[in-house]
């Protein structure tokens, strides 16, 4: 039973008793927990560039990120090699299951296509095209979500011949002549590109050290982007050169940080006003 209270009314020396308060209203229903869909695993940063021999240097970072609660070092320049007249490498950002179901399917696809006996060179975009779209109806809901971008290479054996470079826009192929980059770290490989890379004026050794000094730079600058692989297909020759996470990593330790490049190669060569002092 809830104890009476009673106070004094001013003035008059009457009792009068105090109202208890009400008690708080409960909701009938209480609210539900909205949740975000569970991301699962995603590939990051994937770039390539044209040599100055027609050749395609593929780069793509190493990082495999569960949205941020485990990481591991995968190598992201898929190749689908052993057929007769090309061979084709995938890489990309996007989903992991959604970019691990294209690569085994377009293997899959490739090859049953040669063994039929159809040119897969000459039918290529088609292919890719189909696979695409079979992929993208599958993942509708998750690539409704994180979109997958992928940088493919289809590098021909004939010697009179350049290898190609597409990127994909959802299930349709798109030539790129020179450069480009998909992922998280896309912004700063753009901006960094777009000032340093000048296609037919870097030689092979230049190329490789702005492809890996962007990668480190992308790196440090965004989110999920770690580590290194590259491969130079066909440049000035018919063959594939692989540079490991070993090798691209003792390049950018050799590469000077951003900073020191930039203030060493200021010093001495700015006039400032006399007022400015020494």
């Amino acid at each position: 039973m809830m104890e009476e209270m009673y106070h004094t009314r001013p003035g008059t020396g009457e009792a009068s008793m105090i109202s208890p308060k009400p008690l708080p209203r409960i909701p009938r229903r209480l609210p539900t927990e909205q949740r975000s869909p569970k991301r699962g695993t995603f590939m990051t940063l994937a770039a390539a560039f044209r040599g100055p021999k027609g050749g395609i240097l593929l780069c793509s970072d190493q990082e495999w990120n569960d949205a941020g609660v485990s990481k591991r070092k995968i190598d992201k320049n898929y190749r689908i090699g052993g057929l007769l007249p090309c061979e084709f490498f995938v890489s990309g950002s996007g989903p992991d299951t959604a970019i691990i179901k294209a690569w085994a399917e377009m293997h899959k696809c490739f090859w049953e296509a040669s063994n039929a006996g159809r040119d897969v060179l000459e039918e290529h975009q088609v292919i890719f095209e189909s696979v695409l779209t079979g992929i993208c109806k599958q993942q509708a809901k998750t690539l409704k979500l994180w979109p997958m971008n992928l940088l493919i290479v289809v590098a021909p054996r004939a010697l009179d011949k350049v290898p190609m470079l597409y990127r994909t826009d959802n299930d349709v192929l798109i030539p790129e002549p020179y450069y480009y980059a998909v992922g998280s770290g896309k912004q700063v490989a753009d901006y960094l590109a777009d000032r340093l890379y000048d296609f037919g004026r870097l030689r092979k050794r230049e190329l490789v050290t702005l492809a890996a000094f962007i990668l480190r730079e992308a790196g440090e600058s965004s989110i999920g982007v770690s580590g290194g692989n590259m491969v130079f297909i066909n440049e000035g020759e018919k063959a594939m050169h692989y540079m490991g996470p070993g090798v691209v990593k003792e390049m950018q330790d050799g590469i000077p940080s951003l900073n020191d490049s930039i203030q060493n190669y200021w010093q001495g060569k700015i006039n400032f006003p006399d007022w400015m002092g020494g």
